[in-house]
């Protein structure tokens, strides 16, 4: 199952045996993990954001899970019928409170209930600015823009879990009895004390973490990988790319201080980052480009001096277009071989 499919079910789009076989995945206790990775997709790309204490979970999925039994057992009822259950409102409405049962008040292992009547908080960076915060128990986290952070407004039970979206540079704060861990739509970070940076927009389909102190592991559909100081691993989730690599860690949080800082990048992942950094699309007319390798390191550049820099380097030319969408005017750039 994938996003759209689950989407779709989640609004009441899906009907007969389409709707059967999508309920009977997410009840299945198998595909927990997959579950959880696309209602995080789904809560990533929502601008839903709760606040306040949290809404009574065990009444609601009590609720939920009867409806679903009750569908299973007839020939079709529009899932539809679950939401009337929560004064008619709108199904985008139930998809935060799921996820945060997942992410915030359910243990990832279990599923057991570790946390009390706690608000969760969320900071989003607006492009073109980055900021800085300390979480409850004391571990400081920098944003770039374009991120969205949610966590409890304390952390209770045997863990301390957060969600991110985007991209984060973590001091944490040592306690090895009690796990920090990052959920992300494309990998879970789980740490105990540690300085690394995650680049991980889950509309990028691309995740990158480096490490710079202590040890993490990242956790996913592929499995299990630690890293050590000074390492780097990049995976490109459409087409399930893992690479690993050994980087000076100081190139990786130099955003903090205005610079973008690349060295041997693979041009695949660079254009992600430069897209993001000067808020433009940048497309390759060859997909053979994405395998040069690209080094600079940006400040004060305008786009326009970024791709002469670049097209000195490279082999590569491009073109600069603006166009019109939704009254703001766009850029768009298009790589092509010299």
């Amino acid at each position: 199952m994938d996003y759209p499919e689950i989407k779709k079910y989640l609004e009441g789009k899906t009907h007969g045996n389409q709707s059967e076989q999508i309920r009977n995945w997410l009840i299945n206790p198998d595909n927990e993990d997959q579950v959880r990775k696309v209602l995080g997709e789904i809560w990533a790309n929502s601008r839903i954001s709760l606040t306040g204490n949290k809404p009574d979970f065990d009444v609601l999925l009590k609720k939920v899970h009867y409806r679903l039994n009750q569908q299973s057992s007839r020939k079709e009822t529009p899932v539809k019928t679950i939401y009337r259950l929560f004064t008619k409102v709108a199904a985008i409405l139930l998809l935060p409170l799921l996820i945060l049962t997942a992410y915030l008040y359910l243990d990832p292992s279990t599923g057991a209930k570790v946390s009390g009547e706690v608000s969760v908080r969320e900071t989003y960076t607006k492009p073109g600015t980055r900021t800085k915060i300390e979480l409850p128990d004391g571990t400081l986290v920098w944003l770039n823009d374009g991120t969205t952070i949610k966590y409890p407004e304390y952390f209770k039970g045997n863990d301390r879990q957060v969600f991110v979206d985007g991209e984060a540079y973590f001091e944490v704060k040592s306690n090895p009895e009690k796990p920090f861990i990052v959920n992300n739509p494309i990998m879970t970070t789980v740490v105990t004390g540690t300085h690394f940076n995650l680049y991980a927009y889950s509309s990028d389909n691309f995740f990158e973490a480096t490490l710079l102190e202590g040890k993490i592991r990242l956790e996913g559909q592929a499995g299990k990988i630690d890293l050590i100081p000074g390492q780097r691993i990049q995976f490109d989730a459409v087409n399930k790319k893992f690479t690993r690599d050994e980087i000076h860690p100081e190139n990786a949080i130099a955003w903090i201080n205005g610079k973008l800082v690349m060295r041997n990048e693979r041009l695949e992942s660079a254009i992600k980052k430069l897209s993001r950094w000067y808020n433009v699309e940048i497309s390759v007319s060859d997909s053979l480009l994405n395998a040069y390798e690209l080094t600079c390191t940006l400040e004060n550049e305008k786009i326009g001096q970024c791709m002469n820099l670049i097209s000195q380097a490279l082999p590569i030319t491009y073109t600069l277009k603006e166009e019109k969408e939704n009254d703001k005017i766009q850029q768009k750039i298009q790589l092509m071989k010299k």
